[in-house]
């Protein structure tokens, strides 16, 4: 029961971040929409991170499981991207490179604000 009011509590920020982005005059992602509606709720104390960390370790232990429909709509779509093989693994390589390298100064960034902040609260 624990799991299921955990589930329906994701859910239900789901489906708020689906009618925020529909009624936003802009496209916007709603996956987007309900992470920022979920990061909302935590900062305000509305709902507490352990209210909903068994349904997250599950999903997240899971994710590999929910990748593979968008596989098959892959490999459904194949005859159509044939020609574009080489340019989309150059656009997938060139993107990993530069998310990698973005993520490791971000990193890098914010180890060395921790390490000041800890500093400046020894002095």
């Amino acid at each position: 029961m624990k799991l299921f009011k955990q589930l329906t509590i994701v859910f239900l920020i789901c489906m708020a971040g689906e009618v925020v982005a529909a009624y936003l005059p802009f496209p916007f992602p709603a996956a987007v929409a309900a992470l920022l509606i979920m990061l909302g709720l935590f900062i305000s104390g509305v709902l507490k991170p352990q209210s909903v960390q068994d349904v997250a370790e599950y999903l997240l232990a899971n994710m590999a499981f929910l990748f593979v429909p968008s596989g098959v709509a892959i490999l459904d779509e194949y005859a159509s991207i044939q020609g574009s093989v080489v340019q989309l693994l150059i656009i997938m390589v060139v993107s990993l490179i530069i998310t990698f390298t973005v993520t490791a100064y971000t990193v890098t960034g914010v180890i060395k604000l921790m390490e000041r902040g800890k500093k400046e609260e020894r002095a």
